[in-house]
């Protein structure tokens, strides 16, 4: 199948019967009678979606290109993780200091991290996600760099969508308008029993007091009448709003930037997939990515990235960089570092002309007591079409 999320429209308004599809695909599955079509419908797209290795076009390897592609650029998809809110205080799930990481230290009876964000789990231990719900709640948090650059692609009518995997609204904060929240919010919660809607003010006080809040409008005591935010947990489909969005973009997109996301989450993930092969991908994150292969590679803390590439464009970007500092990366550790990772015969000859030169030109622009130029540089190149910022965590197989 060529065009899954189309294949999965036509069917769904064609009244097919999404258990008789799965029942062909997987005869021996036993289907609960409880399960709703959505997520039924989620769960065929899982399978018949597996996507083909898309190979990066080798005219795109420089910061250079990056830059062109940006100031040309008329229907750009940004698809956001949590790596874009990390500098607001948020924390992301998978790195070292994550989420996850917390988790298993801090809940050591959860059978495993991501149960505190499964609805199966949820339903029988709402507990320890409101115990930890107020670290992640919105109203407390600035956006970004990350986020101001985003709302800047927008304000120059650049930005065809923002595909956010965050729950914190700081894509509202910052005034992006065209952002589609993949996995909910945290700016509602819904009653799991009656379905009575609230806002996340209603809520608020009973986060913060890590309480469970409960609905007032129904009227069986013994319900799960738990106001559950609106968030999309593992176990829940996404919205049709992210299907039938994604259909529509990913034949207008013109370029697709990834930030701070790990793409282990379908079905989000899939969409570098669908979109067109010829139209260039760019990835900025601190990790490596080895499932996907992105056109050029920027690896550091996401702001000290952004903050590089809004210097580069111009003027017109110096707003979007306002007061931020950026960090520099060690000459002495940094080329010890990929000494010890390359192989001897293989030339960094880019280092010297590349690094240094676009170093001097930001460390004379943004730092008027900054350091000498030989005592820390912006990012070193790794050829063909990798970069290493500050905030990078590579390890040596991720270096050629």
């Amino acid at each position: 199948i060529l065009d899954p999320l189309q294949w999965i429209q036509n069917q769904i308004e064609n009244e097919v019967d999404p258990r008789i599809l799965i029942r062909q695909l997987v005869p021996q599955i036993k289907l609960p009678h409880d399960v709703e079509d959505s997520t039924l419908w989620n769960v065929i797209f899982e399978i018949i979606s597996e996507p083909s290795p898309r190979k990066r076009l080798s005219n795109i390897n420089s910061l250079d290109h990056v830059k062109k592609l940006i100031q040309e650029s008329k229907n750009i998809i940004v698809l956001t993780g949590a790596g874009v809110s990390v500098s607001c205080g948020i924390p992301d799930f998978r790195s070292r200091d994550g989420i996850y990481a917390r988790l298993h230290k801090d809940y050591p009876d959860l059978p495993d991290p991501q149960a505190m964000f499964d609805i199966h789990y949820f339903r029988n231990n709402p507990w320890p996600f409101f115990k930890f719900a107020k670290e992640i709640y919105p109203g407390q948090f600035t956006p970004s760099l990350c986020h101001r650059f985003i709302s800047k692609l927008d304000q120059q009518g650049k930005l065809l969508r923002n595909y956010t995997q965050n729950i914190d609204t700081l894509e509202q904060v910052a005034g992006i308008k065209n952002v589609l929240q993949c996995h909910g919010s945290c700016a509602t919660a819904t009653c799991m029993n009656c379905k009575y809607k609230v806002s996340a003010e209603f809520i608020k006080e009973d986060i913060f007091q890590q309480k469970i809040p409960y609905c007032n409008q129904c009227s069986d005591p013994n319900s799960l009448n738990i106001l559950k935010p609106d968030i999309v947990f593992f176990g829940e489909s996404l919205s049709d709003d992210f299907y039938s969005q994604i259909n529509k973009d990913k034949d207008e997109a013109d370029l697709l930037i990834v930030i701070g996301s790990s793409l282990k989450v379908r079905p989000v993930a899939l969409i570098p997939s669908l979109i067109k092969q010829n139209v260039p991908q760019l990835l900025i994150n601190r990790e490596q990515l080895h499932h996907i292969e992105f056109d050029v590679e920027m690896y550091g803390n996401c702001d000290d990235v952004i903050c590089y590439l809004c210097s580069e464009l111009g003027r017109e970007w110096t707003d979007v960089i306002g007061t931020y500092k950026p960090s520099f990366l060690s000459v002495s550790k940094t080329i010890k570092t990929f000494s010890n990772t390359s192989d001897s015969n293989k030339s960094l000859s880019g280092f010297d002309k590349e690094c240094y030169n676009s170093s001097n030109h930001v460390l004379q622009d943004q730092q008027s007591d900054s350091p000498q130029i030989d005592e820390g540089i912006y990012f070193l190149p790794i050829p063909p079409n990798k970069f290493v910022f500050h905030g990078a965590e590579l390890y040596t197989e991720d270096c050629p």
